[in-house]
């Protein structure tokens, strides 16, 4: 059985509709750790007679019209270790099992309200931010980084430092044709400690100016994002990059992400070369 990719549109949109919270445990979730439950386990879909027999047995069908395992009203965001990974592939009595569906089919008008807005906006660059990547083909364009730059030019802080997100879902590597060397390990540390690597490397081949990291990187266990400042970074050196499995997913200036000035943040760096894992404040 082949499990669902999420895309970042429907991570984003779950997120955004539960309130950035764990389904579960109603703790605050971040949004690069969340994992998505499906409610109804997915192992259902390759048994299809198993999925037969449990829709008969809990009236699936009756209260649920045209309900799919794979679709927004089975999906909740759920810390990936602490709730998900302790639920597996646990069916829940009848009881449990319709209450938490129909708390899943109320949250259905805010996962398309977000789908709506999401698709909707394409000029802003939070929005972009925001949701992780590009609307269209799952990236965050240079030519889209661009156009960010340009539309900061008239705000206060027009001077500051471009904040670049990085990110790859490290399960899709391996299924598709990304370039990836054969060698590179599966284990998930040190295929991140790779990537970060070979991300780093690509970019101090690329771009002439110093850049550095603003705080460690993000590991849920299925991806990895990386934050990078560029204090002087002339836009036209990215038209370089060509790491297929690097995504773009934020372009931000420094104090739209922090709330202060990168000067009051790093007064005394070295004006060149790479300047290592600093963070902010």
């Amino acid at each position: 059985m082949t499990k669902h990719r999420f895309s970042y549109i429907e991570r984003y949109a779950l997120w955004k509709a539960y309130d950035g919270r764990c389904f579960y445990c109603e703790e605050p979730l971040d949004f690069q750790d969340m994992s998505i439950d499906h409610v109804v386990p997915e192992r259902f879909v390759g048994y299809p007679d198993e999925l037969a027999q449990f829709r008969r047995d809990y009236d699936i069908d009756e209260n649920f019209p045209n309900f799919q395992v794979n679709d927004f009203a089975n999906w909740v965001p759920a810390h990936p270790r602490k709730c998900n990974t302790r639920k597996g592939s646990e069916v829940f009595s009848k009881k449990m099992m319709l209450l938490i569906l129909h708390e899943v089919q109320r949250r259905l008008p805010a996962v398309e309200k977000q789908l709506t807005l999401l698709r909707k906006e394409r000029g802003r660059a939070r929005i972009f931010g925001s949701l992780g990547t590009a609307i269209e083909n799952q990236n965050f364009s240079i030519a889209d980084v661009r156009e960010f730059l340009s539309q900061v030019e008239s705000e206060q802080y027009v001077d500051e430092s471009l904040v670049l997100t990085f990110g790859v879902i490290t399960d899709d590597l391996f299924e598709q044709d990304h370039g990836i060397p054969l060698n590179i390990s599966y284990d998930y540390p040190h295929l991140c400690d790779w990537l970060e690597l070979d991300l780093v490397k690509h970019l101090r081949a690329i771009v002439p100016s110093p850049f550095h990291h603003t705080q460690p990187s993000e590991r849920s266990g299925e991806s990895l994002s990386v934050r990078i400042v560029f204090p002087e970074l002339n836009i036209d050196s990215l038209d370089n990059f060509d790491r297929p499995w690097w995504k773009i997913l934020e372009a931000l200036n420094f104090w739209e992400l922090f709330g202060y000035t990168y000067q009051d943040a790093f007064p005394e760096l070295p004006s060149h070369g790479i300047f290592g894992q600093l963070e902010p404040g």
